[in-house]
């Protein structure tokens, strides 16, 4: 018998192994969430680490399950998204050498584990971090054409991530491939994903009319945008909105994005939606209103352990504090501010400025404009840790 007549013979194992492996992924998938779920229940979170190893965990279908667990909790419980994503990681570093499964599925798992922990660095502010992570994920699918969607969907993720880095070419780029990928995938969901960073891109550039009008541009022609994105989208349209001073369109996209955040239960992006409404009420001079609404926003970020953008928030209601001429107040607030950052241990440069800002304070020399820029300047840290203050005139 020659090669050529045994071909249809190995085709036809071939195509065995592989049904048999498609029902065994199937299999895995929907056994997990029930497995998964009492699994977590039954073990404290700080002893997660302990049962990365469990047969019952090391598989495709588990961490499918907690990959999709941890993009449900992320906005709503960071913590917990954490442990989530550590316990991939932990997962996958627990595999055997030669796990059963294919070698392009094992280098699928562990790139899309570290992804996971990528975004959760991603969002509490470790951008350089999350960026090499993302990084090494793309280079564990070791450019196999069958996981080019794979790779773009990370590619995705680091996409944004440069840009918050301050690499707006690069970013660009990443995200001309992952669009084409995409549409050769059909997949219209990661298609309107990649084109709001590209509007992110252009807000972050201080663009803020082109960004406004991408934004709008995706709501208008994408039919299948679900509710999230509707939300992140309407919060977009809602930031540029203050900044080109269009104090109804603002509202209008914060209460329609906090109305959609509400109803997928996502408390931290309702925190979001409410500190952009309460910057928009002091910016426009309704200073009483805008400190009401910030005061729990921000005991709510406290409550969280997000210092940061408690601290946000805090500016914030200095500014309304100092227009409302209630100086000492805002004084007070501030130096509190700092106090929150030293014990946080958060970037010494943003110590600085706040303290900075409440000498001026209080030698009652201080503008509003002055707490706008150091606002600005303790974000921009995030991308530029080393950036100098420099007071603007």
């Amino acid at each position: 018998m020659s090669y050529d007549d045994g071909a249809p013979e190995l085709d036809r194992e071939k195509e065995r192994r592989f049904r048999g492996m498609l029902r065994q992924l199937d299999s895995e998938r929907k056994a997990a969430s029930l497995i998964v779920e009492l699994m977590l229940a039954d073990t404290p979170r700080h002893q997660w680490a302990s049962i990365a190893s469990h047969p019952d965990l090391q598989n495709y279908g588990a961490l499918v399950y907690i990959s999709s667990l941890f993009e449900r909790k992320l906005t709503k419980e960071p913590d917990y998204a954490r442990s989530l994503a550590e316990l991939g990681m932990r997962i996958v570093e627990a595999l055997p050498p030669n796990p059963p499964y294919p070698k392009l599925l094992a280098a699928q798992m562990k790139a899309h584990a570290a992804k996971d922990y990528g975004k959760y660095l991603r969002f509490i502010g470790r951008q350089k971090e999350a960026e090499e992570i993302f990084r090494e994920a793309v280079r564990m699918l070791g450019g196999q054409a069958t996981l080019l969607h794979d790779a773009a969907v990370i590619r995705l993720a680091l996409a944004l991530t440069l840009q918050e880095l301050e690499q707006f070419d690069e970013s660009l780029a990443l995200l001309a491939e992952c669009k084409s990928v995409f549409r050769n995938h059909g997949d219209a969901r990661n298609m309107s994903i990649a084109a709001f960073v590209e509007g992110v891109l252009l807000h972050r550039m201080k663009q803020f009319r082109e960004a406004r009008e991408a934004y709008l541009l995706i709501v208008a022609t994408t039919p299948d945008l679900d509710d999230e994105q509707l939300g992140a989208l309407n919060l977009s349209i809602g930031l540029c909105s203050i900044e080109l001073g269009d104090y109804g369109a603002a509202q209008d996209a914060f209460a329609y994005a906090e109305t959609l955040f509400s109803e997928l239960d996502q408390p931290m992006n309702v925190l979001n939606v409410e500190l952009a409404r309460g910057r928009l009420l002091i910016r426009f001079g309704q200073l009483t209103a805008g400190v009401n609404l910030l005061r729990p926003v921000r005991r709510q970020f406290l409550s969280h352990g997000l210092r940061e953008e408690a601290g946000l928030a805090g500016l914030a209601i200095v500014e309304g504090l100092l227009g409302l001429e209630r100086h000492s107040a805002a004084e007070t607030l501030a130096r509190k501010i700092v106090r929150e950052f030293e014990l946080a241990g958060l970037n010494r440069r943003a110590i600085a400025a706040l303290s900075f800002l409440t000498q001026i304070l209080a030698s009652q020399t201080a503008s509003p404009k002055n707490i706008r820029d150091v606002h600005e300047y303790i974000v921009s840290l995030r991308t530029n840790p080393e950036r100098d203050f420099q007071l603007n005139a």
